[in-house]
């Protein structure tokens, strides 16, 4: 079975795990300040907070933002459930908006109608690799951005790296990230009132004062992996991008929509997703292969709070489909992937349920021809 997500981890993780077991500090130590420092540095930052995931991170972020019980956070509604999560861990109300049909990502300017008085923060995150264009008009209104970083690690935005443009910004490690050490986060910013503050909140042991504190401290062990994947994080990229390539090369005369950019990004590609008509059909077809394919979000928010209307979030949810893409995957393996797909349509087993699943395979073929 060729999986959809993998993680690349060696002989360099595997030593500086065991070095760190064998020192005896395994907790919080020097280790995470290191990986601290290391982080800052990539991304030219001033200050990096490493935590013990990506969802205590964004939650710590809110909390350092002032964020308090009837608050508004805006976030969009094509995401995982850790920013729906963070938020309610506040006590503030998540404003859900829509996202856009080229890439995924927050829709800016229909957000920008939702802030109000209440407005507390918007979360940005840049998904599946490609980063997000608009965070500036949030700025502009004065509104503290949050960038949520966790799938874009690497990424760039008219040659400023992602986690540079906003007030704060947060990445995740989790074992199918772009770098990962099993679990494990991170909160950085050039604001240090805000990355003190953030210090303070997990830090809570041994205090002359009391406040609600966190237990959201990483470990040494995970800062030992995480110290190793920073490095090896410019090889991660250069081959996801080969990858990424690699499949536009083979998958380009079909009638599915590939992933598209603009010519101020430069995507990492996290997930490699298609559109089409049925993205389901072929997802068997592939597993009937032996080749594991996913959706890229799990449920929009709409099917999981029935609160809100985002038209262009739940029609990405049903064309959508993400292939297998991270660096330990290998050019025959991709090469099998194309092949598989490419037979799924050449024996035409993508079955239209409806004639409105034909216009919508016309149209997507329409729309990558142009």
């Amino acid at each position: 079975m060729i999986p959809h997500s993998r993680p690349t981890l060696g002989a360099e993780e595997a030593a500086a795990a065991a070095e760190t077991i064998m020192s005896g500090q395994i907790a919080q130590g020097q280790k995470v300040v290191k990986f601290e420092d290391n982080f800052a540095s990539f991304l030219g930052l001033q200050r990096a907070v490493a935590v013990n995931s990506g969802t205590s991170a964004l939650h710590l972020a809110l909390l350092a933002l002032g964020t308090k019980p009837g608050d508004e956070i805006i976030i969009p509604d094509y995401v995982c459930t850790a920013l729906l999560n963070a938020v309610h861990y506040t006590g503030a109300i998540p404003v859900i908006a829509d996202v856009g049909e080229a890439d995924g990502n927050l829709d800016c300017r229909t957000a920008l109608r939702l802030i109000t008085p209440k407005t507390r923060a918007v979360i940005v995150p840049h998904m599946f690799g490609n980063p997000c264009t608009g965070i500036s008009l949030f700025k502009e209104r004065g509104v503290p951005v949050v960038e949520d970083c966790a799938q874009s690690v690497g990424a760039e935005l008219s040659g400023c790296k992602v986690g540079t443009l906003g007030d704060l910004s947060i990445f995740s490690f989790y074992a199918t990230k772009v770098i990962t050490c099993g679990e494990g986060g991170m909160v950085a910013s050039n604001r240090p009132e805000l990355t003190a503050t953030i210090a303070d909140l997990c830090d809570y042991d041994n205090r002359d004062d009391y406040r609600p504190r966190y237990n959201y401290k990483m470990t040494d062990f995970q800062a030992a992996m995480g110290l190793v994947q920073l490095a090896r994080l410019p090889d991660f990229i250069q081959r996801r991008r080969e990858i990424a390539q690699r499949y536009d090369t083979g998958l380009q005369d079909l009638p599915l929509r590939r992933p598209g950019t603009q010519s101020d990004q430069q995507p990492i590609y996290f997930r490699y997703i298609v559109q089409l008509a049925n993205p389901e059909s072929l997802q068997n077809h592939l597993r009937n292969h032996e080749i594991s394919a996913a959706r890229p979000v799990f449920k929009p928010y709409q099917l999981l709070t029935e609160t809100h209307d985002c038209p262009v979030s739940l029609r990405l949810w049903h064309e959508s489909l993400s292939l297998p893409i991270y660096p330990l995957l290998q050019n025959a393996e991709v090469d099998r992937v194309i092949a598989i797909i490419r037979n799924y349509y050449q024996k035409d087993l993508h079955p239209f349920k409806n004639s409105s699943e034909k216009t919508l395979c016309n149209r997507l073929r329409t729309r990558q021809l142009s």
